[in-house]
């Protein structure tokens, strides 16, 4: 007992660690995809739209999808607040992201193991692997919410009664109009009848689904990212990657993703070999949660098989945003060995996986953290630019000139209220002008990386440049945040942006306890900044909200299309 007892804590605490950075790295700002919602609230406020209009506009089409279940939950947070909080949606993502761990843990009940065997599968799942879900609000409520409502369909499948069959159908329709994948739940369902020869159930699953995706065709449009691939090899790699890639933290991500995939999925062929034997009058061992764990993983490989052949002409599908769903048969399938080898259920074996895990989990977050910083900073910048002159640099010029129609008076009418800036103008001004001249040699430089972006049509060429130094300022800590201040010579327009340096490297963390480098590191894309020359200062604000300010040696000469220091 005392051992349950103390399993059930460390599971608890790695799914607090978790949450608690998730909420902490997250802000209230709506980023890419996240003006959707926007868009939809300002359609619908203006009124006159009906019943049907409303409808409409709930099930209109967006790069493929149809987020009928995110666009509602705006919908009944801006009737109840009159305002839409970003933060609000990136805390309902880690309850499902929760949720979803809760379900795997049903199934691992049902083997009957102590629950220590269970504690490798919360360090496996509860990682920042994929901050893209755990991180940004749209993006997770559709993967989180189609998952959790998938999983909510498998177990009320699992019941085998008729009433429970209907809720089962009305959670896949919820998954189909929560994110495009979402039909596929369907297959799913009929998966985990006929793993118990039950066609009755399976064929009014089959129903439902033809009737679900008839209703999702009407007005669809296919979005950009939708292509063939271009050779079987990308398609397989993309494939067995998907579902391999919470192996890509080590180098070759792209090899052994795809060599973890396909292990994986070699495996599941084997589970379900053992399935199908009663379609061959030979008594099918199916152990309890075994088929509820391989229909979401029958999901999932579905799932990737689609990703794969329409988005792999891009190059590999290994992306944050999918990575939930490697995170998943990665743990799926480590209870899976547990339940059908005695082998892993061995002491040394455990405690070796058991150590693993822990090792995977930390270095999840020594890897990623460094990203999800910068996602952080760069939302609290775009506050203050956003509040200030109407701008942001968390997504591309491009974005912000077709939003703009809705952005700017969905933000003047309140549809979107936006936390207070981390300085104000005045704030920022009287900082560079305290500092007339530098009294240090930051040995400043600007990096240019010439970046390939596949498109439909072929590649479009890119030029990033970085805006750096790694000598000053002085190291900065774990928390708190770094940016860089610029400040338009001409019209005294002030910008801020990220400025976190990069991470140091792993020998210097592991001895010295330091997880950035000195000084820092800005991105800038090509028409980031109008045209002009800009002082140049570095911001710290640390958790107790005190600033410190450097002012740099050198301005910012930007051409429009590139950049130079002065």
């Amino acid at each position: 007992m005392k051992l349950r007892f103390l399993s059930g804590v460390v599971i608890c605490l790695v799914i607090l660690v978790y949450l608690f950075y998730n909420y902490y790295y997250s802000v209230n700002f709506p980023y890419q995809d996240d003006f959707l919602l926007i868009q939809f609230i300002e359609v619908v406020s203006q009124g006159g739209l009906g019943f049907s209009g409303l409808i409409t506009e709930l099930f209109r089409t967006f790069n493929d999808h149809k987020a009928v279940v995110p666009r509602l939950i705006s919908l009944i947070e801006y009737t109840i607040t009159g305002h839409l909080n970003f933060r609000f949606y990136i805390v309902l993502v880690s309850i499902n992201i929760t949720y979803i761990f809760y379900f795997i843990y049903l199934q691992f009940k049902k083997t009957r193991l102590p629950l220590y065997y269970f504690i490798p599968a919360a360090f496996l799942y509860f990682q920042p692997l994929y901050y893209d879900i755990s991180g940004w609000a749209l993006n997770g409520m559709q993967h989180s919410f189609l998952t959790a409502f998938t999983v909510t369909a498998i177990i009320l499948a699992s019941r085998r009664t008729n009433l429970a069959l209907y809720g089962a159908m009305l959670c896949c329709f919820l998954a189909t109009f929560t994110h495009g994948n979402g039909i596929l739940s369907f297959p799913a369902i009929i998966f985990y009848f006929l793993c118990f020869k039950d066609f009755k159930r399976a064929i009014i699953t089959g129903g439902f689904m033809v009737l679900c995706l008839v209703i999702y065709l009407a007005g669809y449009e296919s979005g950009q990212a939708v292509h063939l691939p271009k050779d079987l090899v990308l398609f397989f790699s993309s494939l067995f990657g998907f579902i391999g890639s919470a192996m890509s933290l080590w180098a070759f991500p792209v090899f052994f993703s795809a060599v973890w995939g396909a292990i994986i999925i070699a495996f599941m062929v084997y589970i379900v070999w053992r399935v199908a034997a009663i379609y061959f009058n030979k008594p099918a061992n199916i152990k309890p949660g075994t088929a509820e764990l391989l229909t979401l993983f029958a999901f999932i490989f579905i799932t990737s098989t689609v990703i794969a052949l329409f988005r792999s002409w891009a190059g590999s599908t290994i992306a944050s945003r999918f990575q939930i769903y490697a995170s998943l048969s990665t743990v799926i399938f480590y209870i899976l060995l547990l339940d059908y080898s005695s082998f892993f259920r061995k002491k040394a074996v455990f405690y070796g996986i058991t150590a693993f895990s822990i090792f995977y989990c930390v270095y999840s977050y020594y890897k990623f953290t460094g990203f999800v910083a910068i996602k952080r900073t760069t939302y609290l910048a775009d506050v203050y630019n956003w509040k200030t002159n109407r701008n942001m640099f968390s997504v591309e010029k491009t974005i912000i000139r077709n939003g703009s129609f809705y952005l700017i008076p969905g933000y003047e009418k309140g549809f979107f209220h936006l936390p207070k800036p981390v300085a104000e103008h005045d704030q920022l001004d009287s900082m560079f002008n305290a500092n007339s001249k530098a009294t240090r040699d930051y040995a400043l430089y600007v990096e240019d990386w010439k970046i390939e972006r596949a498109i439909r049509d072929g590649v479009e060429h890119l030029t990033y440049y970085f805006v750096a130094s790694h000598v000053l300022p002085e190291r900065k800590g774990l928390a708190g945040d770094r940016f860089m201040v610029l400040r338009d010579q001409k019209t005294g327009a002030i910008h801020l942006m990220n400025a976190n340096p990069k991470v140091d490297a792993r020998k210097e963390i592991i001895t010295q306890g330091h997880y950035y480098k000195t000084g820092f590191n800005t991105l800038f894309r090509q028409d980031d900044l109008v045209p002009g020359t800009y002082d140049m200062g570095i911001l710290d604000i640390h958790n107790n909200g005190e600033k410190v300010f450097y002012k740099l040696d050198k301005s910012l000469f930007a051409s429009g299309s590139a950049y130079s220091l002065k």
